[in-house]
């Protein structure tokens, strides 16, 4: 179904505005205590704050990642954008119609089928239920629940809730769209057809706010992001700036509770789709030849090789060098660097050349990356753990190896 939405000019009133917000939720220690609070008698209880003066604006065609630990109050900024919560204090405007996909089976009846789970949701949504009727192919279709769409839906895996949640909500025409994690279920290939329908999403005017644990696809898709923590907003602004500090932060705090000298250990991990995976990961000198070790600041380069499943998908694809203790040392992506898209072929032999790494000493990961043509989906991703040692003539407490010069008075 063609969108009912014409584009937005960027000077258009903000979709989201939020000024002052708090939520706070009582805490009961005793069956008779929430008994109690029913008729408001609530004096003694304590109170645990989920939110507290938050500040927001997300205008159409902009997309707002929300990031931070678990506990920080992601989900329940989001619930109060979604109208399932209401504030304690503050104000929020949010233009309608809004699109939730929250809790996993949110809106949903578990006694009934995917078709009527998908007339309920659309009608609580705010669409009729003659118009639901109408979009209901297509929401089936992009939800792929084959036989299943006529059988209760608590014979459905995660996978396919998720599926039909997002399906639903995206079909709504929704001026926003709140979205809480649902990529992290489903398939390579589900999870692709969310991204692209994000995308078309933004450009046709409409706001998206996304709750994701994968920093990279909130600095790829997001334009600003904000990080939440202890329900506060710690930063706010262009989302690569503000990963970059969430990052910085969950990596100190890390530090702090590992043991002295203990080691995390490096896994090999794949994951994605059907379209393509990574064959090899290898780290070269540049001439070609392997390399189990480079001099400091010397070069080397790294040989990836691709399968395709069709020749006409293309694919991006990323590297990324990191120290024993998780530290990325240096990336790239051939979508960042304005590379064009792998395209035309099965097979791919893809060389990333760094002329020079002014790295002192130490062993690093080395990770490959396939991605899509948006350079946001995750096809697969290889670990390559000790993959490129850099050996110094004698032993440095540096990292980085750099060009210096004493200056000593005669």
């Amino acid at each position: 179904m063609e969108s009912q939405i014409a584009p937005v000019a960027p000077d258009a009133r903000p979709s989201v505005e939020i000024h002052g917000l708090a939520k706070r939720y009582l805490l009961f220690g005793r069956r008779r205590d929430r008994a109690l609070a029913l008729f408001g008698r609530t004096g003694g209880l304590r109170t645990v704050t989920a939110l507290e003066g938050i500040d927001l604006e997300a205008r159409p065609g902009e997309a707002i990642g929300v990031v931070g630990e678990n506990g920080s109050g992601k989900s329940t900024l989001l619930r109060l954008v979604a109208g399932i919560s209401t504030p304690d204090a503050g104000t929020i405007r949010v233009a309608q119609p809004v699109a939730p996909i929250l809790e996993l089976g949110l809106g949903f009846h578990p006694e009934f089928t995917g078709r009527e789970n998908a007339l309920l949701y659309g009608s609580l949504l705010g669409i009729p239920e003659e118009a639901m009727a109408e979009r209901l192919d297509d929401v089936l279709a992009f939800a792929e629940l084959g036989e299943f769409v006529d059988r209760p839906l608590r014979t459905y895996s995660s996978g396919m809730t998720a599926r039909l949640a997002f399906a639903v909500a995206t079909n709504v025409d929704p001026r926003v769209l709140v979205v809480d994690e649902a990529l992290a279920v489903g398939d390579g290939g589900f999870q692709k057809k969310c991204v692209d329908r994000m995308v078309r999403f933004k450009e046709e005017g409409r706001t998206v706010l996304f709750c994701s644990h994968a920093m990279y696809l909130v600095t790829s898709f997001c334009e600003r992001a904000v990080w939440l923590h202890h329900g506060r907003i710690q930063s706010q602004g262009p989302s690569q700036a503000v990963v970059e500090a969430y990052e910085s932060y969950l990596m100190q705090r890390e530090k702090r509770r590992l043991a002295p000298g203990s080691e995390a250990a490096w896994t090999p991990a794949t994951a994605g789709g059907r379209r393509g995976r990574l064959t090899a990961v290898r780290v070269l000198a540049l001439d070609g030849a392997p390399a189990e070790a480079v001099a400091p600041g010397s070069g080397f380069q790294v040989a990836i090789e691709a399968e395709s499943a069709d020749p006409a998908t293309a694919f991006h694809v990323g590297v990324a060098v990191d120290t024993q203790d998780g530290r990325c040392v240096f990336a790239a992506t051939t979508h960042f660097d304005g590379v064009a898209p792998l395209a035309g072929a099965t097979r791919y032999e893809i060389h990333l050349r760094v002329p020079a790494l002014p790295v002192a000493s130490g062993t690093f990961a080395v990770s490959g990356f396939l991605f899509d043509e948006h350079g946001l989906h995750t096809y697969d991703q290889v670990v390559v753990p000790a993959a490129l040692c850099v050996e110094g003539a004698r032993w440095t407490p540096a990292l980085l190896e750099l060009d210096h010069e004493w200056i000593v008075p005669a």
